[in-house]
């Protein structure tokens, strides 16, 4: 009858999908889920300081005297050269690396060099000290971005590697955003510094939880067995 769909008897839907060579599986199959939640955290905190500057820059203007034209200048345009100018070469040395070097202690060393320097801008004084810091930074987060996709790549089959990388972008995204929420909220009350440190000091707990807990999978092997702990 019209509006009726009819369906042979002996009929599922389980079988029609074996029919096609299909099988019922998860979205997203994940080798080790511990190593690869450590990984997203990873990005978070390392994007998390990225935009932390943003909200407060009057605040920082005033803190190093800079009128109007300087603080476009310097905080605007000359952090923000430096902070990508050098993650740029970053990111390639440290994927050449991802090649001959365990990656997860390059991971580890990355996180250090991303949210040490970002703990110290507590102490900042002068513009300078607040450039080589943030540049310092910014090779972090220029080398986290191949040694992330590297790993997650065999953590996952090749089926589950799209959600998998959208997943970390996502992460990465909300950690951005988290972090200048935190900027945003607390800097007109407890000063431009802080923010960084609140994000920093999770950051390296991530770290040592990366070093210690983390298993780096075999090279290519796409969820297969573990290699190196």
């Amino acid at each position: 009858r019209r509006g009726r769909i009819l369906i042979p008897p002996h009929t599922t839907f389980s079988s029609n999908y074996r029919r096609h060579g299909r099988s019922a599986r998860p979205v997203m199959q994940c080798h080790d889920p511990l190593s690869f939640a450590l990984i997203c955290a990873s990005c978070f905190f390392v994007w998390g300081d990225q935009n932390l500057m943003a909200p407060n820059l009057s605040q920082i203007a005033a803190c190093f005297k800079f009128d109007d034209a300087e603080r476009d200048a310097k905080l605007g345009g000359q952090l923000s050269v430096a902070f990508f100018l050098l993650g740029l070469p970053a990111t390639l040395i440290i994927g050449l690396l991802c090649d001959v070097v365990q990656r997860k202690q390059v991971l580890v060393a990355t996180l250090l060099l991303g949210q040490g320097p970002c703990l110290l801008t507590i102490f900042v004084t002068q513009f300078w000290q607040l450039f080589v810091l943030r540049a310092l930074t910014g090779i972090a987060v220029g080398g986290a971005l191949p040694l992330v996709y590297s790993i997650t790549g065999d953590l996952f089959p090749k089926s589950s590697r799209t959600h998998a990388s959208a997943l970390v972008g996502i992460v990465s995204s909300l950690g951005s955003m988290t972090g200048q929420g935190i900027a945003g909220f607390m800097g007109p009350s407890y000063g431009w510094r802080l923010p960084f440190v609140v994000v920093a000091a999770p950051g390296l707990c991530v770290a040592f939880l990366v070093w210690r807990f983390a298993e780096e999978p075999k090279r290519g092997g796409g969820g297969g067995p573990r290699a190196v702990r």
